[in-house]
């Protein structure tokens, strides 16, 4: 009967840890892809700055724009 109790619980030793292989599989798979999630958040983050940055610089280059023109037509009058 020993045998038989000692042959049951090497199974249930051997259900756990393939259990904690496999919860450790999914857990491994999320982490990757939170760190994928994060490195895509980052990068639309990067180019919102981009886009931001990229729309005061036009902006800076109206208004000189305007200014030479206010200042050329101040010069004719």
């Amino acid at each position: 009967m020993d045998n038989a109790k000692n042959y049951m619980e090497w199974w249930q030793g051997v259900f756990k840890e393939e259990s904690a292989k496999l919860d450790k599989l999914d857990a491994e798979e999320r982490m990757d892809r939170n760190k994928a999630l994060d490195d895509l958040n980052a990068e639309a983050q990067a180019g919102k700055d981009w886009l931001e940055a990229d729309w005061e610089q036009f902006k800076g280059r109206v208004q000189q724009w305007t200014n030479s023109a206010q200042m050329k037509a101040d010069e004719v009058v």
